[in-house]
């Protein structure tokens, strides 16, 4: 599992982001999907195996002492050790957030513009954005409302803008202004 980034959520300064409600249901369901069948304690086996072993041990209190509310008592106070100790002692989720999107291929398969959407972010867009450099975030974050394609497409745009850049200006490395005009540039084509 990749080790997510420290950074937050991109915004872009005209607050836009995309509005897809379908595109935005389909990703909740995903990641809910991904948490529901997450490897955990053990869930509903292991709540009716505790269940069965209290009500065993209910029925043996009772018989024993002959106090049935004696029983119920115990059965009571045991379950609710029971819970609290799996509740206690329960590891936390893993999900694999890459793993989210995977029906559609990952995060990367997204449209461009969900680079600054919060949902995709809980669905893996950090994981997938940790190797990308700061600049390259902010060019792509600066891009995605225009960019008519995915997430990785315009990642590769603005990868070969910086290479277009270095080689027409000495190896020079460009500033993010420049960055962009570079790969708006590349990408007029794709617009017209």
């Amino acid at each position: 599992m990749t080790k997510p980034s420290d950074r937050g959520v991109p915004v872009r300064g005209d607050m836009w982001r995309p509005e897809d409600e379908v595109l935005d249901s389909a990703i909740r369901k995903s990641i809910d999907e991904a948490h529901r069948g997450a490897p955990g304690t053990g869930g509903s086996p292991v709540l009716v195996a505790g269940a069965l072993v209290v009500m065993a041990f209910a029925v043996v209190v009772a018989a024993g002492t002959g106090n049935p509310m004696l029983a119920l008592t115990v059965a009571v106070l045991a379950a609710v050790a029971g819970l609290a100790y799996i509740g206690l002692k329960a590891a936390p989720l893993r999900v694999d957030r890459l793993q989210i999107l995977s029906i559609i291929g990952g995060p990367g398969n997204l449209p461009a513009g969900y680079v600054v959407h919060p949902l995709a972010w809980q669905a893996g867009m950090q994981e997938y954005m940790a190797p990308i450099s700061d600049r390259y975030l902010r060019a792509a974050v600066r891009l995605c409302r225009d960019y008519p394609g995915s997430v990785s497409d315009l990642l590769r745009l603005i990868r070969r803008a910086e290479k277009h850049f270095i080689n027409h200006h000495d190896g020079r490395e460009p500033t993010d202004a420049e960055l962009a005009k570079v790969a708006t540039r590349m990408m007029a084509p794709a617009l017209t």
